[in-house]
């Protein structure tokens, strides 16, 4: 019988969903326990956090370093094994590199960093890290993608001529964080969030599922990266045209300002022989359209959605906890294993470093007006 992990957490606080979101879905199947946490940036709110999850007084930190130095310095049955960063993104690259140099293993929210030097840096962290190190690209944890993924590998598409995705939200489309709005306070402050507003915040996660499962990389783009708030100091809208390395054409759009959306996300990708639909709205549900005029729909887990790990996240089916969970599954798997095993799922230091290349060319593109090479 396997043992179970033991988990710790920087970040996650009161009002947090992606902390909570990261600390069921990890603990559901039995194979992790939240042992310890720097839940806040004040040691009042996270001892708040501490003690409303049941952990011990000793285990709730004032500070990651202060968490990580004594985790460190505890024998290997009681030390956390890995440690999920869920802070903004100014705070991914100094606390994963210092939890991956005190030999933790590390999964991390996206974008990997504030801009593509600090991601580049990181990689020879990683590179030089014994722990693992995972990322949480979520959409990747839904079944049917990577059954899209194999039917495009497997040539039942055809050549691949044309790869589109959207991202819509409406959140964003009045100035909230002059309100004080936490979670946009944040996003919208480029010293917390980095070079990227929208497009770092959800245009990554697209851009992400875009190549994993097209299997294409970008070859060059040209984008439009815009404020269209008033008063907003970081982008809040993207659209960018792209030419894939085999040729294909593509386009993608992510935007926070589309009034009245919550979480609208589709991909198509269309080949020579066939098309391919996957829409966020239905999950479970992939479609296949032919030349003919003929569809074919492709259906994916069987059991009862959201059993046993089911969160009400608005705008998310409740597919979306076991799509979290496959993650969490596959960054264990490569710890117990001691092995880095390549899967669908799991994302790595290589898809956050070219996540972040995105960011900086799409917006190098949009100052200069001109097509880049990425």
């Amino acid at each position: 019988m396997s043992r179970i992990l033991k988990m710790g957490m920087i970040g996650g606080g009161p009002g947090s969903m992606i902390g909570d979101i990261h600390r069921i879905t990890a603990t559901t199947g039995g194979k992790a326990e939240l042992v310890c946490g720097s839940f806040s940036s004040t040691l009042e709110k996270s001892l708040i956090k501490g003690k409303e999850l049941g952990l011990k007084r000793n285990r709730i930190y004032e500070s990651y370093q202060e968490m990580i130095e004594k985790e460190a310095q505890l024998n290997e049955k009681e030390r956390m094994d890995f440690v999920a960063i869920v802070t903004p993104n100014h705070l991914h690259f100094e606390t994963a590199k210092l939890a991956l140099e005190a030999g933790f293993h590390v999964i991390c929210d996206k974008p990997l960093a504030v801009n593509y030097a600090e991601a580049l840096e990181f990689q020879k962290t990683v590179d030089k890290a014994k722990g693992e190190f995972a990322m949480t690209y979520t959409y990747r944890g839904y079944p049917l993608l990577e059954k899209a993924k194999e039917l495009i590998q497997s040539g039942h598409l055809g050549q691949i001529k044309k790869v589109k995705i959207d991202y819509s939200q409406g959140w964003l489309s009045q100035l909230i964080e002059a309100d004080g709005h936490k979670q946009a306070s944040w996003r919208t402050d480029p010293k917390k969030s980095g070079i990227g507003g929208t497009i770092a915040d959800i245009g990554t996660h697209a851009f992400n599922l875009l190549e994993s499962v097209s299997s294409l990389q970008v070859k060059s783009l040209t984008a439009d990266v815009s404020t269209l708030v008033q008063g907003r100091k970081i982008d809040d809208d993207t659209n960018v045209l792209m030419e894939m390395e085999n040729g294909a054409k593509g386009y993608l759009s992510a935007s926070q300002i589309c009034t009245g959306e919550d979480q609208d996300l589709s991909l198509h990708i269309y080949g020579s022989k066939a098309g391919l639909i996957w829409d966020h709205n239905q999950p479970n549900l992939l479609t296949i359209k032919y030349p003919d005029f003929k569809e074919e729909s492709i259906k994916g887990l069987e059991k009862e959605a959201g059993e046993g790990s089911r969160v009400n996240i608005p705008g998310h089916s409740p597919y979306f906890t076991e799509a979290f969970q496959r993650i969490y599954e596959g960054f264990f798997d490569s710890i117990l294993s001691n092995e880095s095993k390549k899967s669908f799922v799991q994302a790595g230091i290589k898809d956050g470093v070219r996540g972040m290349l995105f960011i900086e060319k799409a917006i190098q593109s949009s100052n200069e007006r001109k097509w880049v090479s990425m």
